[in-house]
């Protein structure tokens, strides 16, 4: 990242399947770091995030959908009146 100016600490264990890793990005200038302090209030937060597993979603063309049961009563009249 060009021109950052802060200290970055990376989270790779973040005993949840779902986050590859954690990146915090610490105020700029600073001194100090406690880094387990700092990581122990990183993965604080992230047990506050909630992740949802979604189902894919699937996209209906309603018209191709009109069309598809258009045909099938024409074909199922047609086979009604040739029997």
């Amino acid at each position: 990242m060009k021109g950052l100016q802060h200290s970055v600490i990376e989270i790779k264990d973040t005993e949840n399947k779902n986050i590859e890793k954690i990146l915090v990005f610490l105020s700029p200038h600073q001194q100090k770091i406690d880094v387990a302090a700092t990581r122990k209030e990183a993965q604080e937060i992230l047990q506050k995030v909630k992740i949802r597993d979604r189902m894919p979603r699937i996209r209906i063309n309603l018209q191709a959908v009109a069309l598809l049961l258009g045909m099938l009563s024409i074909v199922t009249t047609l086979l009604i009146v040739l029997f």
